[in-house]
């Protein structure tokens, strides 16, 4: 059975001797970055800090830092598979409005079982935060010159305008203040796509920020795939089972039941702003 959850994965790695817990206080302010540095560096282990200083939340890092976390995480040692999988759709003649038009690709309604499951509620439904703040989870602070604290690892859910086809991708984000942060996408990614055909009509995009999804999730966000094709339902298909979703409560989004936690807001083109400095690699 695939990997449902970011706890999951987490007792999975720990049962391989693939993550060690820190229960010491450590500092989301340049210290947890600097640590995992130097365990990246190193082919260390994913690091749990089960005690960051200030928060409630566990902070975990180097998750998928190996080849054997990657095959821990997708079940699978056959990366050639998923990455034929991706050559193949992209030969696909894709229809905008997938799932009205399925029965037109033979080759994709044989995947049925990879489809999201769209349900009323699930785990990442549980707690509601009606008064949100940044302050309240622990985001790293990289390097000393940064200009703040940035979310590096969060999946941003937008949906194209138009065809209602679903994207996920991993955009640099800064805290500005407890409910402000920038969005940095680049003019090629998808989500700065669906921001430019919304700005068209509206001066807003409906954006969702994902933290700790399961591991075919985080990997549909980052890998390339065709045009036109949904990033859950290549999620699905990376991991031979359809996520489960739930509509997100503020914003005219879909995301997964399984996530950790939820961030709901939005892209205002109106207020822009310079980002950085930044260490980046």
């Amino acid at each position: 059975m695939p990997i449902d959850d970011i706890r999951q994965f987490t007792e999975e790695l720990e049962k391989a001797g693939q993550l060690k817990r820190i229960k010491t206080e450590v500092d989301t302010n340049l210290e947890i970055a600097e640590i995992l540095r130097r365990v990246s560096y190193t082919n260390g282990p994913a690091i749990l800090f089960e005690n960051a200083k200030g928060y409630e939340i566990p902070v975990l890092g180097n998750a998928f830092g190996s080849i054997k976390r990657l095959e821990i995480g997708l079940e699978t040692a056959e990366f050639s598979e998923i990455g034929q999988r991706i050559a193949d759709m992209t030969k696909m003649e894709i229809p905008a409005g997938i799932f009205n038009k399925i029965r037109k690709l033979p080759e994709l309604s044989k995947m049925s079982e990879s489809f999201p499951k769209l349900e009323k509620s699930g785990p990442v439904t549980e707690i509601v935060n009606e008064s949100p703040s940044f302050d309240k989870i622990p985001i790293l602070k990289s390097w000393p010159k940064d200009a703040g604290k940035f979310i590096t690892f969060g999946l941003v859910a937008t949906k194209h305008p138009e065809t209602g086809v679903r994207n996920l991708g991993v955009y640099r984000i800064q805290i500005i203040d407890s409910t402000h942060a920038l969005m940095h996408w680049q003019k090629h990614k998808r989500g700065a796509a669906h921001y430019d055909i919304s700005k068209e009509k509206d001066k807003k995009i409906d954006a969702a920020i994902i933290i700790g999804g399961e591991p075919a999730t985080v990997f549909s966000a980052i890998a390339p795939v065709p045009e036109g094709l949904d990033k859950y339902l290549f999620a699905g298909i990376t991991r031979k089972k359809g996520i489960r979703t739930v509509k997100c409560k503020t914003v005219d989004l879909e995301v997964p039941a399984n996530a950790e936690m939820v961030l709901e807001g939005y892209v205002d083109s109106t207020d822009i702003r310079n980002e950085g400095p930044f260490g980046d690699h």
